[in-house]
């Protein structure tokens, strides 16, 4: 339940105040960025610090340093004004000739293979929105979700690390056995996967490693990790012009591996399908803007099942 007393005590112009001194660290920086003068965001300055019965800011020799209050505020100070925004600016339905900030949360391998084509469709229907694309880094489970809530239009994440949120599947791919495109192997054994170095890539928080990982550990094989990357779209570097093995997403080799100087490999087993979709918090339903973007994801979408249909029918 929200507190409307603490809230008529700290009206919307402090946050912005609050926002610009977390983020530049000096009072005349704050004032200049929203455009008010040195007085004024010390006085704003000064009405934070008995709200909080905090220092905010403190001087340590010729400059200000957060204190550590101040840097749990940063986030939570992002999110509501985000959340504000949103409520200011929410209409019927979306006009797209008015300038709007998407923000979707995307690892790297997607966002190199679907984000490109969703930005062409934006410029096109919409010119004046933006894509502002974030990495996925530590949030995790119920953390993404908050997140959705609070500051992302979505999230892009394969099926099996989110529960309770609505989504539209975007892409099937394969875990496939990689290795450098001059690999004299045609094929690889249950002993070349104990023998050979791996790179290995890790997801999330901890040491977790990728699906298709996991189905490697699961059937006993304990791999020799040379190289540890996070994330997958730099195994590429590791694997070329080396004996290294990996498992990637087919996808990847498919589409960049002639420029990376990698290839897919047969392995003593199929591994696992992956399959990853756009998820949103049930909060954005409705929302008009959010809506578009939906359909323009659905768009592309419909348009790659109808070119595979074409292909398929030559």
């Amino acid at each position: 339940m929200v507190d409307h007393h603490r809230l008529r005590r700290l009206d919307l112009n402090l946050l912005h105040s609050l926002d610009s001194l977390l983020r530049e660290r000096n009072v005349s920086r704050a004032a200049a960025a929203v455009g008010v003068s040195q007085p004024v965001m010390s006085a704003a300055l000064g009405r934070l610090r008995r709200h909080f019965d905090d220092e905010l800011l403190v001087r340590r020799g010729n400059r200000y340093e957060l204190t550590s209050l101040a840097k749990q505020l940063g986030p939570a100070v992002t999110d509501a004004l985000r959340a504000v925004d949103r409520v200011i600016a929410a209409r019927t339905r979306f006009d797209p000739t008015l300038e709007h900030e998407f923000t979707v949360v995307c690892g790297e391998v997607l966002a190199a293979m679907l984000l490109p084509r969703l930005c062409l469709a934006m410029r096109a229907a919409a010119p004046a929105t933006t894509l502002r694309v974030v990495e996925p880094g530590q949030l995790h489970g119920a953390d993404i979700a908050d997140h959705l809530a609070a500051s992302a239009d979505g999230v892009f994440l394969a099926h099996g690390w989110l529960s309770g949120l609505e989504s539209i599947d975007v892409l099937d791919d394969q875990w496939v056995f990689a290795v450098s495109a001059d690999d004299p192997a045609e094929r690889l054994s249950a002993e070349d996967l104990d023998q050979r170095p791996w790179v290995v890539a890790q997801v999330g928080q901890g040491n977790t490693v990728a699906r298709g990982m996991q189905q490697i550990l699961a059937a006993g094989v304990r791999p020799r990790a040379e190289v540890i990357v996070s994330g997958s779209m730099s195994m590429p570097f590791f694997l070329r012009d080396s004996d290294r093995i990996a498992v990637m997403g087919r996808r990847l080799i498919t589409e960049m591996g002639h420029l990376y100087g990698i290839r897919e490999i047969p392995g003593p087993w199929e591994l696992d399908s992956l399959r990853t979709a756009f998820w949103w918090h049930p909060s954005r339903r409705d929302d008009p803007a959010h809506q578009w973007l939906r359909g323009l994801l659905e768009n592309l979408l419909d348009e790659d099942a109808e070119s595979t249909r074409d292909a398929g029918s030559r």
